[in-house]
């Protein structure tokens, strides 16, 4: 089985355009919680991981505006 190369905090505030203070505050206790691994001290993420991240923040936002929509049209 081939191991895929894991992503700093770094990379991954990069990818999402945030800082790395954020990456690592929703690594560990903040919602939406982004999955991590924990090696000891240091944190690292999997690209499909964040990749589902991204997704899923994506549909919430959708769902919310769906239902901002509804309420509008049920005044």
């Amino acid at each position: 089985m081939l191991l895929e190369r894991l992503l700093t905090p770094k990379e991954v505030a990069e990818i999402l355009g945030v800082s790395v203070a954020w990456v690592l505050d929703h690594s560990s206790r903040r919602r939406p919680l982004l999955p991590s691994v924990k090696l000891g001290k240091p944190v690292r993420f999997r690209r499909g991981e964040v990749e589902e991240f991204i997704r899923e923040c994506a549909r919430i936002r959708s769902e919310e505006h769906t239902s901002e929509l509804q309420s509008l049209t049920n005044l």
